[in-house]
């Protein structure tokens, strides 16, 4: 893969928000499969994150570096990521075939990199490329990093290690052997194809399962088609697949939390209030920007007082969407 310090300067429009967004989860979310403890698992897909802090504090296991960094990883300033690289680096050098462990290394490494700015994040680019690479290598089943590698092949344009073949090739090694993972897979080379027929019917095609982190990862993929429904006023198309999301998978904040995106796109901002309520008492709430939908909804209402009060708690919430904090921003200053 071609390094980040040959990039021409236009790559960094594209390396910089792929970063992000990956290091915040957004394209993939790590719901925690990388944590093979199912305690700590299911403490970090609560987003019990004191709770998490507390009982890995004394312990040094793969998961408890990994648990570690990403709880320092998530608070999003300078001096808290440099500590989470340093458990991160730790978990790998004292647990060297720990798949998780290079996760984790390859995840804080693009916070670090967004952070630093835009030569930090050519310099470092490299670097989150090869953790992710080497985790797979690690742990060939290990689907976040599998689906993270290929968003990245799929992103990034050919002189920067971009590949559509490379992608494909992803998709081709674990049709047998995870086939779900593989149905995730193939909707996301058909969002790239901008085929969005095929990617609802691959989705529509998988079977959930128990799996918390598998979810997280297909909810990821459905925000995706839902963004290009809202973009094509797709509305009602929008709310048919949201409410029977909602019915398969009762407990995620996700489906709830689209169908007041719907609601909101359509001038509809009492119910997509109601909508956003509802989100936040369910799992996976604390990975989504319910604060900043439901104070735009209150200004769209009129409700200034309200509208304020979401918008500022919102941008203190560490690992935002930086489009969605930037927006929030802006508003709060028009507001005064």
């Amino acid at each position: 893969m071609m390094r980040a310090c040959v990039m021409p300067r236009p790559m960094t429009r594209t390396l910089r928000p792929l970063l992000l967004a990956l290091s915040l989860g957004l394209l993939g979310p790590a719901q925690a499969a990388w944590l093979r403890d199912e305690q700590l698992q299911r403490l970090w897909e609560l987003g019990k994150r004191d709770d998490l802090a507390l009982v890995t504090q004394s312990l040094r296991s793969a998961d408890a570096y990994a648990a570690q960094a990403m709880l320092a990883n998530d608070l999003n300033d300078r001096a808290a990521i440099d500590r989470a690289l340093g458990l991160a680096e730790a978990c790998v050098k004292q647990h060297p075939e720990a798949a998780n462990c290079q996760f984790v290394l390859g995840t804080v490494l693009s916070a670090k990199a967004i952070n630093g700015g835009v030569l930090q994040a050519m310099r470092l680019s490299g670097k989150v490329f090869d953790a992710w690479e080497s985790a797979l290598r690690l742990d060939p089943y290990l689907f976040e990093a599998r689906i993270v590698l290929q968003q990245t092949y799929l992103l990034l344009p050919s002189m920067a290690g971009g590949s559509v073949p490379k992608a494909e090739a992803l998709e081709l090694a674990v049709r047998s052997s995870q086939p779900e993972v593989a149905k995730l897979l193939r909707a996301n080379l058909a969002a790239k194809k901008e085929r969005w027929d095929e990617v609802e019917r691959e989705l529509l095609a998988v079977k959930w399962g128990d799996d918390h982190s598998f979810h997280g990862q297909a909810m990821g993929v459905w925000q995706g088609l839902l963004r290009h429904w809202l973009k094509t006023n797709e509305h009602a198309r929008a709310r048919q697949r949201m409410e029977q999301l909602m019915q398969q998978q009762p407990q995620s904040a996700v489906p709830a939390f689209s169908l007041g995106r719907v609601a909101a796109d359509e001038g509809k901002h009492d119910e997509a209030i109601r909508w956003y309520e509802r989100a936040r008492g369910l799992i996976g709430a604390h990975t989504l920007p319910i604060d900043y939908r439901q104070g735009l909804a209150y200004l769209d209402l009129g409700d200034k007082e309200k509208g304020r009060a979401l918008l500022q708690r919102f941008v203190q919430t560490p690992r935002v969407p930086p489009n969605n904090l930037s927006d929030a921003k802006k508003r709060l200053k028009e507001l005064g």
